[in-house]
């Protein structure tokens, strides 16, 4: 009986020590999970931690109803909605009255022009049309505005700051019915309420949110091929890719040595697109424009030196690569020059239609659209010009600042590397927010060095009634442009435009006939030039061909491309060359080698000496280039054929992008690719005489390759 009683009381003092410890355990987890709430609200003060300028505000603000003078609160327009001018100015002042070092710190006069102004918000109940407003920018800035106005000298009363928190939790919606940047910029304001209530639950469904954008998909979001889409299948590395890297890489900051740090496997998906895609669209200061999305048709868009922000957090975020991003940042704070730590690749993006080819010397790239993707969109009164952005359009920069704030005096029909009719009136797709393409082949080949693009053009829509076979061979001085199989029944005179840019250089020389010239300002003229020099640009045409040179003023307005922009005229100079098709032209052709870093006219005769290029197909079939000094040739099949010269033979069983490279003595590269994305096996005989009389075969299968469908397949020939 005694060892009963003994062992129940030794029970029962197990059972109370353990109900302690968990008691106490309890205890501790809830004082540690407020600590949290703490310190994610600290990192966040410090992370918008200004000191603003109010007189301006202040001498707009209502006194009698706490509303600003110059404020349209009844307008319900879709971009730059006036009524956020409110919280924005209230959120200066909440920073201004926090701000020891400001004039107005623990100002009472204006501790109650913020509580007054966050009242006559409340009962106002502004709402715009365009839901961005409503669900991210209004909920962020409050709640922002909130955590700093919570270390003020006097506390905003707890029924307003619960009824503003009540707005943001019901106007802001729910993170998951989102998708990528979007979905990240809700959860964010869902993170400064969830600190600001201290609900535990509410902050990892935030976090949760925030970072589940982080994965590989073939929807909204990052690519397999490490590209970024948003608005359905439309390449947006620039603009929404700005949004989901500056949510991203707040949150992660905000997280950091927590238990809601992001995993190493979503930090090393953000650190590879940011390293070896977003950041590469950059160029020195500005980053490339056909990737901007609508974004391209506001003011002073290209110019990224705001992304150092991001770059910097990764810097903590991710020190295995903190030497790249110190590079990165130098480049574009402008401390050292655009081709800085500039290491010679090239991608092609297979799920994006996007190809970028990147050297210390230049930044070349192509953007292109099949029925797999959509075309660049115009919502919102935005890129009301854009139609033929996407239609194999190129960016040409050396230093980046090429076509800074070019676009409102831009020929919209004369976009770099399009081929277009000369319509008076761009026309706009069937809708403002996604339009697949119709190409079907719309590819390239690549070995992440060197590479080779191809987009068969065919545009029935809107009276353009276009088409053509064009294709781009990526090499380290040059890339070869060339154009076939150009025919229209529209009623304008077709363009192929090699470039249409600021003129940077007052003159432009040229070569005609071997004998050199300038064409001085404001002329335009037809020429058969040899080659044409401007801005470090140098241009080789190897064909005769109708080319046309512009060097003259063009006028325009941000409004016509941008309806919430300014009417104000301006003015710029504008360097133009591309070659005049004629009128209904049928069987058309062009070629182009775009030679980037030559500033001289002796760089340029001495390129042209080397005769390192040699376009050996042109045609509706197949475009072929060889590039002597690098052993390599690069093959566009538009369908089953063969090509064969004294040096190669090569026959293949249907259309393909390939990339031969021969400069060992043993053995051949060969890279191939399917542009058409068929997945099927693709088939090649390959003979090179002075190597081998032997016709070798490679078999690329391609079946079941799902979203890598586009990828290139490498095989070697061994001699």
């Amino acid at each position: 009986m005694k060892i009963t009683i003994r062992f129940i009381l030794a029970i029962l003092l197990i059972i109370s020590d353990i109900s302690f410890a968990k008691a106490q355990s309890g205890k501790q987890s809830s004082i540690d999970i407020q600590n949290e709430f703490e310190v994610l609200m600290k990192k966040i003060r410090l992370d918008f931690a200004q000191n603003p300028q109010i007189k301006e505000a202040l001498n707009k603000y209502n006194e009698k109803d706490g509303s600003f003078i110059d404020v349209d609160y009844a307008s319900i327009r879709r971009t730059e909605w006036p009524p956020m001018t409110h919280i924005e100015r209230l959120y200066d002042f909440a920073f201004a009255y926090t701000n020891p070092k400001n004039k107005y710190y623990k100002d009472s006069s204006l501790f109650n022009k913020i509580q007054k102004g966050l009242e006559f918000w409340h009962e106002r109940n502004p709402w715009c049309h365009n839901w961005w407003y409503n669900q991210i920018a209004e909920p962020q800035c409050l709640g922002i505005l909130l955590i700093r106005m919570r270390t003020g000298e006097q506390r905003l009363p707890a029924e307003l700051e619960s009824k503003l928190l009540k707005r943001i939790k019901e106007d802001g919606g729910h993170p998951a019915k989102w998708t990528g940047a979007n979905r990240t910029d809700i959860a964010l304001h869902w993170i400064y309420r969830s600190c600001l209530t201290q609900n535990e639950s509410d902050l990892k469904i935030a976090l949760e949110n925030a970072y589940s954008p982080v994965v590989y998909t073939t929807k909204e979001g990052f690519q397999h091929d490490n590209s970024y889409f948003q608005h359905g299948v439309q390449l947006y590395i620039g603009g929404y890719g700005d949004e989901i890297l500056k949510g991203i890489t707040q949150v992660a900051m905000y997280t950091k040595g927590t238990q809601y740090a992001i995993s190493e496997d979503k930090l090393a998906i953000v650190s590879k697109f940011m390293r070896e895609t977003y950041y590469s669209t950059i160029r020195g200061q500005y980053m490339l424009f056909d990737v901007l999305g609508r974004g391209v048709s506001r003011p002073d868009i290209t110019k990224k030196t705001n992304t150092i922000l991001f770059a910097r957090r990764m810097i903590d975020l991710d020190p295995a690569h903190a030497d790249e991003f110190q590079t990165i940042i130098k480049r574009i704070e402008g401390e050292e020059p655009a081709n800085y730590g500039l290491t010679p690749k090239h991608t092609h993006y297979f799920r994006g239609d996007y190809t970028l080819h990147v050297r210390p010397e230049y930044t070349f790239d192509v953007r292109m659209v099949s029925n797999r993707t959509s075309r660049c969109e115009y919502g919102n009164g935005e890129n009301l010009k854009t139609y033929f952005m996407s239609d194999g359009c190129t960016n040409i920069v050396v230093d980046g600042n090429e076509y800074a704030n070019i676009f409102p005096v831009w020929n919209w029909a004369r976009i770099p590397g399009v081929t277009a009719p000369q319509m008076s009136d761009i026309p706009k797709a069937k809708s403002d927010w996604q339009t697949r393409g119709t190409s079907t082949f719309a590819g390239g080949v690549s070995d992440s060095i060197y590479g080779a693009s191809a987009y068969s053009y065919t545009d029935d829509y809107a009276n353009i009634n276009t088409q053509a076979k064009k294709a781009w061979f990526f090499f380290d001085e040059e890339v070869v442009c060339l154009g076939a199989c150009i025919s229209s029944t529209a009623s304008e005179e077709v363009f192929t435009t090699v470039n249409q840019s600021l003129l940077l250089d007052k003159e432009v020389t040229v070569s005609s006939n071997k004998k050199v010239s300038t064409i001085g300002k404001e002329s335009f003229s037809y020429i058969i030039p040899d080659w044409i020099l401007h801005n470090k640009i140098g241009y080789i045409f190897p064909e005769n061909g109708n080319v046309f040179v512009s060097n003259q003023t063009q006028s325009g307005n941000w409004y016509d491309i941008n309806n919430t922009a300014s009417k104000q005229p301006l003015q710029k100079g504008i360097f133009t060359i591309g070659f005049n098709h004629g009128e209904k032209p049928s069987n058309a052709s062009y070629a182009y080698i775009v030679v980037p870093g030559k500033q001289t006219v002796k760089d340029m005769k001495k390129y042209q000496k080397s005769k390192n290029i040699e376009i050996l197909a042109n045609t509706e079939e197949q475009q072929i280039v060889r590039n002597k000094k690098l052993g390599i040739w690069q093959m566009i099949f538009y369908q089953a054929g063969e090509f064969k010269n004294k040096d190669i033979a090569v026959k293949v069983n249907q259309g393909c992008a390939l990339m031969i490279k021969e400069n060992n003595k043993y053995k051949v590269e060969i890279h191939i690719a399917d542009p058409a994305q068929t997945q099927s096996i693709i088939e090649a005989d390959i003979c090179i005489p002075r190597k081998s009389k032997e016709i070798k075969k490679i078999c690329c299968d391609f079946n079941h390759s799902g979203i890598y469908a586009g990828a290139s397949q490498k095989r070697e020939l061994q001699y």
